[in-house]
């Protein structure tokens, strides 16, 4: 599988879907340089809401430890309802693939890491098709049956800590099994010119697995590297991933 590059040429891609971004609503009204209000947004299909109040409050906390602003998101998935008496309700609060409800959002070390599963997406949408377990592979759906979305937000100073080595040879800003796409026009991200990777399904020894079998949107904001994306290869997961990135915000400590 291959990865892409927001300022490359021509997206040559490799997915099974190829739609055009079919953006139902704007997502953001500008109040100062890199910082917006965002708005709930349907992208192909994908509805994408405001991220809450204790999501928002996640990311000051980082501002904090970090001690200088960060990229927050302004949008998310929109989670498939699960109540909390169901039989569906022992995904709640759990991270991966296998998660369901509002996002999980771990703060390790210089790394704020975000990840959300089972979230609303229309018929055909290419998300997770497969896990293996015991070496078996195990077709995938989500909790409502329909195809399962999983989706990663990662940002911070230390992002080379998680992704792993290859060879003793640090591995930045992705693990070597992604390859960047080529794209047919610069796209940037809030001034930041960003690259577009393709990751495959298998990883070399030591390397995160969070990502494999994603679509991911990599950029710089204001010297924090920044990453967002979808699990599966298709221009809907490539335009998802831009809708993320546009719509995040750069959030300053509350500390002072």
């Amino acid at each position: 599988m291959a990865t892409a590059l927001i300022s490359g040429v021509a997206l040559t891609a490799c997915s099974p879907s190829s739609s055009t971004p079919t953006s139902t609503t704007k997502a953001k009204t500008a109040k100062a340089p890199n910082t917006v209000v965002a708005k709930a947004e349907v992208v192909d299909g994908v509805p994408l809401v405001p991220i809450t109040a204790a999501q928002r409050m996640d990311c000051e906390q980082f501002a904090d430890q970090l001690k200088r602003p960060v990229p927050c998101p302004g949008l998310l998935p929109d989670p498939i309802p699960v109540s909390p008496t169901s039989s569906a309700a022992s995904c709640l609060g759990e991270g991966g693939e296998d998660g369901c409800g509002p996002a999980t959002i771990q703060l390790d070390g210089g790394v704020f890491w975000l990840q959300q599963s089972n979230f609303q997406v229309p018929y055909g949408y290419v998300g997770v098709t497969f896990q293996q377990y015991s070496g078996k592979v195990v077709p995938m759906t989500s909790i409502s049956g329909g195809p399962l979305g999983h989706f990663v937000f990662m940002t911070g100073t230390d992002l080379q800590s998680i992704m792993g080595n290859e060879g003793g040879r640090a591995v930045l800003p992705v693990p070597s099994y992604c390859r960047p796409m080529k794209l047919q026009k610069t796209t940037p991200v809030h001034g930041s010119v960003a690259t577009v990777y393709q990751c495959s399904d298998s990883s070399n020894f030591g390397e995160i697995e969070t990502i494999l079998g994603h679509d991911v949107l990599v950029w710089n904001d204001s010297g924090i590297t920044c990453e967002v994306s979808f699990h599966g290869h298709s221009q809907v997961n490539v335009n998802l991933d831009i809708a993320v990135a546009d719509a995040t915000e750069l959030v300053s400590p509350t500390k002072r």
